[in-house]
């Protein structure tokens, strides 16, 4: 018999493929056992499903103990998203960070002042981005953790000091990521990568664009590398570019806020659901809740609908700023 997947479940079995750590392959599982169709002809994979959850699950319980250093760079996911900083001593990074964040984060003038990752939330406008700060990159040496912080993140921003050759920071920066087997990716899409290899979108910031002669090293830096990754020149010390930064960081990460209402209500423009681009209704109502989706039945949509309230299916892709009404 044949097991006649719906397209709900296959989504979900994708999301599943991409999930990252264990928790998230385990939520993705359990959706997917929610919504898979109940008869004969799906028993084979049910039961492959139960035996998959069983064994993360296991896995989960068994992981090794980290070390303390390791342990400092697991840093908890909060807000739209996490974005992670990097860059050379006395690049300016943390002086970066408590300007956007108001965190404090110690900034002075002798390198290595940052000594562990420090989580600070970025407003924008009516989200909070969670950025994180971490010690300074240092020539052939990586830090216990750092590799899977960067990795779990969802972008980097990767600070140079424009008065002291910007291509060679870059050029280090690069090599010191390979060496943890990841790619940075400025403009287009994330490639698929050989075994152990992982990518990040990432944005190029030229810091101290108020000093002296700072612009020149900018025009450089742009005209090597402008083509490959978005580049911005900012000043942390002045605060210079740090709205524009916010919005590049937003653009950067790919994702998009649309906001739910009750049948007859009235929508709250200031609690958005924040998707990946290309997201369905199906995908707004499984952010709300696993049963919420398996009972959807449709939707109306105002915004980027042919007309206010056109009734959409769970499969129509919603974009910025769209209000969605669910009806189960």
């Amino acid at each position: 018999m044949p097991a006649n997947l719906t397209p709900q479940y296959l989504e979900a079995e994708a999301n599943f493929k991409q999930a990252k750590t264990i928790p998230e392959k385990i939520k993705a599982l359990e959706i997917m056992m929610a919504i898979i169709p109940k008869h004969k002809g799906t028993e084979k994979i049910r039961a492959q499903l139960k035996s998959r959850m069983a064994k993360l699950k296991e896995e989960l319980q068994r992981r090794p103990t980290i070390g303390r250093t390791e342990q400092a760079y697991t840093i908890k996911r909060e807000g739209a998203a996490q974005v992670v900083l990097l860059g050379l001593p006395n690049s300016g990074k943390s002086s970066l960070f408590s300007q956007v964040t108001h965190a404090f984060s110690e900034v002075a003038e002798y390198p290595f002042t940052t000594q562990k990752p420090i989580p600070g939330m970025m407003k924008f406008e009516n989200i909070q981005i969670q950025l994180v700060d971490t010690p300074p990159i240092q020539l052939d040496h990586i830090e216990p953790g750092l590799s899977n912080l960067i990795r779990n993140a969802d972008a980097l921003l990767l600070i140079i000091d424009l008065t002291k050759d910007p291509v060679f920071q870059m050029e280090i920066l690069q090599e010191e990521l390979k060496q943890m087997k990841i790619e940075v990716v400025g403009k287009g899409t994330l490639p698929s990568l050989e075994g152990g290899w992982g990518s990040q979108k990432t944005l190029f910031l030229g810091n101290k664009c108020d000093v002296s002669n700072a612009m020149e090293g900018y025009r450089i830096f742009e005209i090597r590398f402008k083509d490959i990754f978005p580049i911005l020149p900012i000043s942390a010390k002045e605060g210079m570019n740090c709205e524009e930064l916010k919005r590049e960081i937003y653009q950067l990460l790919n994702i998009i806020r649309v906001y739910t209402k009750a049948p007859g209500g009235e929508s709250d423009l200031t609690e958005p659901v924040v998707l990946k681009k290309g997201s369905t209704v199906g995908d707004v109502a499984l952010s709300i809740h696993k049963d919420f989706f398996a009972k959807l039945r449709y939707a109306k949509i105002w915004g980027s609908g042919k007309f206010g309230g056109q009734m959409v299916k769970r499969d129509h892709q919603v974009n910025e700023g769209d209000v969605i009404e669910l009806h189960i």
